[in-house]
């Protein structure tokens, strides 16, 4: 086997990806990999089996592991390194690295190759499937209002914002980028990159993605016991939650909606915000859409079982239109 097929199947490369493969990994990073394939090793070991001396082994392991080709964990007091994942890599790749040199074509192939491990990685799906949406450990728990948002990172240890993978994956629309705040410095590692912002500063961008149409998610949802973690301002085009909400029917478990908008028509002036922020088409223009709605008697329509809860559409009604009422009151 070759040092390219063996790498490959360590890794676990897709293979349309080969040909464009030097773009994430060189040569050396890739013997890297297949040496620690066999078991994690520390520094000396690894420089003895590459023949290299332990201060450019080192080196080589510093940068490798910046950029997630391999994994490294502490034992004793000594840090042993293990391979990564492709996965892994091109997270990391499409967030900090220069992405958008590969052809339009490869990154579609990457963002369906990757929503693809995403499902497959990720059980939410699974059990809100089953009914069963109590579950723990999930990210983009609360679809949140703008307000709650705001309350998370008043409460955060430390805010980080970093490019979202999936919007820079996607590359479905032209939303801001750099929209993932990290709220809890337990999160926050050696590589995890971005820009340290003031709990301002993260307001003042929250403010500013929710005026340009992104909605916002977050968790956990004991935050106000356990500390606040995350907080994402998604889109429905390029956001792998909604995405796979979407294709899977959990809409309204998961991500979780506490909130429904009630449409006051009589109080509607026709603007068209709220038809043009709602990522569901849950505000329509009826007659230029044909939809069948009872009781329509202006242009704008609601319909109110694609309403996931987001608050997009009452942030911007200018008429106080619309509000947002919890769930359990709808």
């Amino acid at each position: 086997m070759s040092l390219l097929q063996e790498f490959c199947s360590v890794f676990a490369v897709p293979g349309f990806i080969i040909p464009y493969l030097h773009f994430f990994v060189t040569a050396e990073e890739m013997q890297l990999v297949i040496i620690l394939s066999k078991e994690p090793s520390h520094t000396e070991a690894i420089a003895a089996r590459m023949g290299k001396e332990a201060a450019e082994t080192a080196a080589l392991l510093a940068g490798a592991y910046q950029r997630c080709i391999i994994d490294k964990e502490n034992n004793a007091g000594t840090d042993y390194y293990i391979a990564g994942s492709f996965y892994n890599r091109l997270k990391k790749f499409c967030q900090f690295g220069n992405y958008h040199v590969l052809p339009r074509r490869i990154r579609k192939e990457l963002d369906a190759w990757d929503f693809d491990e995403y499902v497959k990685r990720n059980n939410y799906f699974r059990q809100v499937l089953a009914h069963d949406p109590e579950y723990e450990n999930c990210h983009n728990e609360w679809i949140l209002l703008l307000a709650e948002a705001e309350a998370m990172i008043d409460a955060a240890s430390a805010i980080r914002v970093l490019p979202c993978d999936c919007k820079m994956l996607a590359d479905n629309c032209d939303h801001s980028r750099e929209i993932c705040l990290v709220l809890d410095e337990k999160r926050l590692s050696d590589r995890t990159g971005g820009r340290e912002l003031s709990k301002e500063e993260a307001k003042q961008l929250i403010r500013r993605l929710d005026q340009e149409g992104l909605m916002h998610t977050g968790g956990p949802a004991n935050w106000r016991e356990s500390g606040p973690q995350v907080v994402c301002n998604c889109c429905t085009c390029c956001c792998y939650p909604f995405r796979a909400g979407q294709k899977f029917g959990t809409k309204g478990r998961w991500p979780k909606s506490r909130y429904l908008a009630v449409y006051h028509a009589e109080r509607c002036v026709q603007c068209g915000l709220c038809v043009r922020r709602c990522g569901f088409e849950a505000f329509i223009f009826a007659e230029e859409q044909g939809e069948k709605v009872a009781s329509i008697t202006n242009q704008v329509a609601f319909i109110r079982e694609r309403c996931w809860g987001c608050g997009l559409c009452a942030n911007a009604c200018p008429a106080h239109a619309i509000e947002l009422i919890p769930v359990e009151q709808a």
